[in-house]
């Protein structure tokens, strides 16, 4: 009987694995270098663009006031040509600051909340996923210095709400690729207390749904 021929695996030798990673690299490098996708001209308060929701969101309203905060130096220099929007409201006794970012016009001032947040010094006690409406959102009790407090954050397109930096960064690339085809950049949401007392954030969202119109 005729043994059938042995089927040997795939060898790569060290030296072609060295030119997948250089190709591998090098597709990289051509994907971070993209341009942002171009923006269609939209009219003013257009709903269609994180700016133009950003634009709508109220500063005042039954059961709210807020009010608006100027960027630090390092969020400007973050941010760049960002758009971004800081307020600080009070809904009852539960007061909270906002910051939206949209990355349209710059990818990297949408980022993974956690690098900001290990790189002031605070320590993530623990994480929860929460239900929030379109989707889901990222609950932190955090500590530094001892001195404890809570950050809540998702990234939108205006419809569905994710907690996930990867998935953000995947959407934006593929808008970038597809030159904006494939829908609207990520916008990240991120609220935190006000003082040292976190509100309770299920009423939050109660009195102040227009968060979920970013």
């Amino acid at each position: 009987m005729v043994r059938p021929p042995e089927v040997s695996p795939l060898k790569i030798s060290p030296r072609n694995w060295l030119w997948v990673g250089f190709a591998a690299l090098f597709l990289f490098s051509l994907l971070h270098q993209l341009p942002p996708a171009p923006q269609v001209p939209q009219p003013a308060g257009s709903t269609s663009t994180a700016a133009g929701r950003f634009s709508n969101i109220p500063c005042s309203g039954l059961g709210f006031q807020g009010r608006d905060i100027p960027l630090n130096t390092t969020e400007n220099t973050v941010y760049r040509e960002a758009a971004a929007l800081k307020r600080s409201y009070q809904s009852g006794s539960h007061g909270f600051i906002l910051t939206a970012v949209d990355g349209s016009r710059n990818r990297h001032a949408v980022h993974d909340p956690l690098y900001c947040i290990r790189g002031d010094g605070w320590q993530i006690l623990h994480g929860q996923t929460i239900t929030v409406p379109g989707g889901n959102a990222r609950l932190l009790s955090l500590t530094r210095a001892g001195r404890g407090t809570e950050v809540l954050f998702w990234f939108s397109n205006g419809s569905t709400r994710h907690q996930s930096a990867w998935r953000a960064w995947w959407l934006s690339l593929t808008r970038r690729i597809s030159f904006g085809m494939t829908g609207s950049d990520p916008t990240l949401v991120f609220l935190q207390p006000a003082t040292d007392q976190a509100p309770d954030w299920q009423s939050v969202f109660a009195r102040c749904p227009f968060l979920f119109d970013i």
